[in-house]
Order: structure tokens, then sequence, then C-alpha cells
């Protein structure tokens, strides 16, 4: 038990110590190309934020839950009942939400 406590408090001071280090070692510049977007080099023209659309970020979403469903595929292989179930359970609720998207009408892409 002591060895865990020294450990874990050596790990501490160590990454205290560390991030302390680098905070007083980095050179900080504050000029006008640093702090600006993607320190390319160039002044920006024009507004720098710009609007984010919510339909690539439904899409990417869409992308990632339907690869987990082939893994889940796969899985099928060698599964039980129970599990066989879950998975259906699975696809109905991935299923109602990507009809619930399609009602109100994000899956229309918009640039």
């Amino acid at each position: 038990m002591f060895n865990l406590l020294f450990v874990a408090l050596f790990a501490l001071f160590l990454l205290v110590l560390l991030y302390a280090l680098n905070f007083t070692m980095s050179i900080k510049k504050g000029s006008l190309l640093k702090v600006n977007a993607f320190e390319s080099g160039f002044l920006s023209v024009g507004k720098i934020q710009n609007s984010f659309s919510i339909h690539f970020f439904i899409m990417m979403l869409m992308f990632v839950i339907f690869d987990l469903e082939i893994v889940m595929f796969l899985g099928l292989l060698v599964s039980d009942v129970s599990s066989v179930v879950s998975f259906f359970l699975l696809m109905l609720f991935i299923f109602g939400g990507f009809y619930m998207e399609w009602w109100y009408g994000k899956l229309i892409w918009v640039v």
C-alpha cells in the first residue's frame, strides 16, 4: 500500500515539475501574425469565424454509426439469442434516428 502511495505522489510531483518547467522555458510570442488563424503568415481578410454546417456533422455521425453497425454484423456470426435481440434493438434505434433526421429534413446537403 505504501509503495502505491509513493508512486502516485512521485508521479504527481513529476507531472507538476515538468509542466512548470515547460511553461517557464517556452518562448511566448504575441505578434499579430502568431495569434492569427492558421499562423499562415498572411493577414486574414474578412470574417475568421465561419459558420459550421451541422449537416456535415450529421453525415459524419451517420458514417461512424454505420461503421459500428458493420462491427455488430460481424459479431452476429458467433452470437446467441440475447445478442441477436440486442442487435435488433440497436438497429431499431438507429433506423428510428435516421427516419427522424429524414422527417425533419436534416439529410438535405446544403453548403
